[in-house]
């Protein structure tokens, strides 16, 4: 009998101790959620004014992925417009979503070193593949421009920080970077066909 009795204290206080930790999780889980929320609640101005310009940035990607839709002449072209199209849709409404949780209102106009690109690509005809090279040039200068913007905002970040708009920053900089790539490598392939000069791929990202 007494064996029986002191198993069943033990069994009572493992209960005891399992529930206790369960607690602790639970209130640890809650409140690294409540924290991460709480932190990236705000954004600085300088923070404000980079989530309006990537708004802009990513218009203008839109706007030479339909001009690469609408008139390009070469199929790598329109191929890539739908891509990057679909690309650009999509970070639009998740820049909506950071502009919604900050209360920041985006811009519904580009400025003027973004419509620039595509004044250039419009001056060309689309004859001889003038127009796209033209358009890749332009699609080129745009992304590299946009990518040292998003450098220029996350220089300050530090490494650990992991709010929404720094995470943001992070992914779309790097899908960015791809889809400049591949602009690159498509613009080359159009360049040698043509008999243009051939500069390895690299160089004509950097340059």
């Amino acid at each position: 009998m007494k064996n029986y009795l002191i198993a069943a204290i033990c069994f009572l206080i493992t209960l005891s101790f399992s529930a206790c930790d369960s607690g602790e999780q639970t209130a640890d889980g809650e409140t690294g959620v409540a924290t991460v929320a709480g932190v990236d609640s705000t954004l600085t101005q300088e923070r404000q004014e980079f989530l309006m310009t990537a708004a802009r940035n990513i218009m203008l990607q839109k706007e030479l992925a339909k001009m690469a839709l609408e008139k390009s002449e070469t199929r790598n072209a329109k191929a890539y417009g739908q891509d990057l199209m679909n690309w650009a849709t999509t970070k639009q409404n998740e820049l909506q979503e950071l502009a919604q949780r900050y209360g920041v209102t985006l811009p519904q106009q580009m400025e003027d070193r973004q419509i620039k690109h595509i004044e250039d690509v419009t001056e060309v005809e689309a004859t001889n593949y003038e127009y796209d090279l033209e358009l890749w040039d332009s699609i080129k200068d745009a992304q590299k421009e946009a990518i040292d913007d998003f450098d220029e905002s996350l220089n300050d970040v530090e490494e650990a920080d992991a709010t929404a708009l720094t995470l943001w920053s992070r992914n779309t900089r790097k899908e960015l970077w791809a889809h400049l790539e591949q602009a690159a490598a498509y613009g080359l392939e159009l360049k040698n066909r043509e008999g243009g000069i051939a500069e390895p791929i690299v160089e004509d990202i950097n340059n």
